[in-house]
């Protein structure tokens, strides 16, 4: 007597389960592997962005007083004030409220704001604002005090900024003044000089 063994093919449901538990480790694997890159992403632009950081003025010294010299310097009144700080692909945006007291041509203290831009591959970039000086101006003519609006722009690197800024809007008598100049200084403690033009208008 003969046995007749039949084998049949598994069906393709359990053919199909190796298949699945190798997809299921493939796509675990291409998961870790996505996690581990966009983590190793965020900590590379995090130990980037730290020394950029440094090198802004977030942490001026304190001044007690804006008068004592008669070069045309200026000072931090304090830290900035209402710092906001943003990252938008290669940059970091900053902007911040700041205070600065000036001696020489300018003998006074400004308020205003400022915004930073910080280019993350090379440390370098921008920064503008606006500020409103109150003290006494001294001119060729004499000196004057009142109040007058400073915009400025500057670009920066290696630790140190150049810019300019001019005069307008004044108020007292600074009304008629008119005016330009230059600032430097250092970016780490935002001290730094300035040239001044005058000019009056009736």
């Amino acid at each position: 007597m003969f046995r007749v063994f039949v084998f049949e093919p598994k069906s393709k449901a359990l053919n199909s389960e190796p298949e699945r538990g190798w997809d299921h480790r493939k796509a675990s694997i291409k998961q870790d592997r996505e996690v581990k890159i966009t983590t190793r992403l965020i900590i590379l632009l995090t130990l980037l962005a730290v020394p950029v950081l440094m090198l802004l003025p977030l942490g001026h010294a304190t001044t007690a007083t804006c008068t004592g010299t008669t070069s045309n310097a200026f000072v931090p009144t304090g830290p900035p004030t209402n710092v906001v700080t943003k990252q938008v692909n290669g940059f970091i945006i900053i902007t911040e409220n700041f205070g600065l007291c000036f001696t020489g041509a300018f003998n006074g203290d400004t308020q205003g704001t400022i915004t930073i831009i910080v280019n993350t591959s090379t440390g370098s970039g921008i920064f503008f604002g606006q500020n409103t000086f109150n003290g006494i101006v001294t001119t060729s003519s004499g000196s004057a005090s009142g109040t007058i609006f400073v915009p400025f722009a500057a670009t920066f690197s290696a630790g140190s900024f150049e810019g300019q800024y001019t005069l307008y809007g004044g108020t007292g008598g600074l009304a008629n003044l008119h005016g330009f100049g230059t600032i430097q200084g250092s970016l780490t403690t935002f001290v730094g000089t300035y040239t001044a033009h005058f000019f009056t208008s009736s």
